[in-house]
């Protein structure tokens, strides 16, 4: 696990596979949740937690809900959709007749990606919350 600090937010990255509910439970029983990433600067920002380990990508804590047609956190709530959001998520192929891929991950294009939330990926776990994280190196 790496960790990567700032004044309110800590990002975790977990080293290990997991499906999407299973990220989500193990982020909870450490005390913390899946990343809320909000826009391309917080991608940024917990990309320096997993940068050392080569991979492309890590679950992070939002997925779309058909039944509420919207994103929501892995808590359930909303996710407050502005244009720093949307930049980074493909709202479209969510409205798509039989798409299926509903969990998202953080991409090595700096975008959120959906995919089947049966998947093992490797995620991103946060403690704290601030709408202005700004990660130091420890």
């Amino acid at each position: 696990m790496t960790q990567t600090e700032s004044g309110e937010v800590t990002y975790k990255s977990v080293d290990n596979n997991q499906r999407w509910l299973s990220a989500a439970s193990n982020c909870n029983s450490d005390g913390a949740f899946l990343a809320k990433i909000k826009n391309r600067d917080e991608i940024v920002k917990a990309r320096q937690t997993f940068k050392q380990h080569h991979s492309k990508d890590y679950w992070v804590g939002v997925k779309y809900d058909e039944t509420l047609n919207d994103f929501v956190w892995a808590d359930g709530t909303r996710v407050t959709s502005n244009a720093n959001f949307e930049a980074i998520v493909n709202r479209n192929e969510q409205g798509e007749q039989g798409f299926s891929k509903r969990c998202l991950y953080v991409s090595d294009e700096d975008a959120l990606v959906a995919d089947l939330c049966t998947q093992h990926r490797k995620y991103i776990c946060q403690v704290g919350e601030s709408d202005d994280a700004i990660m130091t190196s420890k």
